[in-house]
């Protein structure tokens, strides 16, 4: 088996877990077999001193499928 990677941000204004979920929900629209995620660096973006976002970086792995694969 093969793999591949991708690095992702996803943004939430409610909580760190809406980020993660939304960064695996706009990812699965076009990348099939995932496999695995992992959580990196979270951050938060301040406006007016108030947090408004929540910056998740996600890692999304998935199997590379061959049509010609037995």
């Amino acid at each position: 088996m093969v793999y591949k990677y991708i690095d992702i941000v996803g943004t939430s204004n409610t909580d760190i877990t809406d980020a993660v979920n939304n960064a695996f929900q706009e990812a699965s629209k076009t990348v099939k077999n995932i496999k695995w995620g992992e959580l990196g660096r979270i951050t938060f973006r301040v406006e007016d001193g108030r947090k408004m976002e929540y910056q998740t970086e996600v890692r999304i792995g998935f199997e590379i499928l061959r049509e010609d694969r037995k």
